[in-house]
């Protein structure tokens, strides 16, 4: 089980089974390979790094002086990131997330979220209605969902957002006619 809360000095504590939380280490070499060779895995890159034009002439141009700037700031997500895991006690079962650090361990945690879901093939929002027993299996996809459960529980120790899911709203969602009013 994991959990998260906001502590009185406005940091972040990660909570949960060490073997979980260790291995939020792995997610720095994965996204740093991308990030310095985009050609290594093209379809992540292009999702890390999105076109901001769709005039060709006009992305090559903004590319050409942007990008570097751009892989920096991403290398320096990961560097934060990496620091925050490093000097936490993820093999006692907690990580402590300084405030200052909190957007960037989150930005962090979406980029490896969607370098897996390009991996796994999820390419819309009802992606799980589309899975195959073996797919379940699959261990990047429970990778996938571990992080989500991470990132979902420190948006909610914000204070800022509330968006418990509730089992039963879930089951006739279909059929409008069921849903409470």
């Amino acid at each position: 089980m994991l959990t998260a809360q906001r502590n009185e000095d406005g940091s972040y504590q990660l909570a949960g089974h060490p073997a979980i939380l260790r291995s939020l280490l792995t997610i720095p070499g994965v996204l740093r390979k991308i990030i310095e060779d985009p050609t290594s895995n093209s379809k992540a890159a292009a999702r890390l790094f999105p076109p901001a034009y769709l005039d060709q002439a006009e992305e090559l141009e903004h590319r050409r002086l942007l990008e570097d700037d751009v892989q920096k700031r991403q290398l320096q997500k990961l560097s934060v990131f990496e620091k925050v895991i490093a000097s936490s006690d993820a093999g006692m079962g907690a990580i402590e997330i300084p405030e200052k650090d909190f957007d960037a361990v989150l930005a962090v945690l979406t980029d490896l979220r969607l370098v897996l879901a390009i991996d796994i093939g999820i390419e819309d929002d009802d992606w799980e209605d589309h899975l195959d027993e073996d797919q379940f299996d699959d261990p990047r996809l429970q990778i996938l969902q571990i992080l989500g459960a991470v990132q979902h529980l420190l948006l909610e120790a914000t204070g800022l957002v509330d968006f418990e899911i509730d089992p039963d709203d879930l089951k006739n969602s279909d059929n409008p006619e069921d849903e409470p009013t």
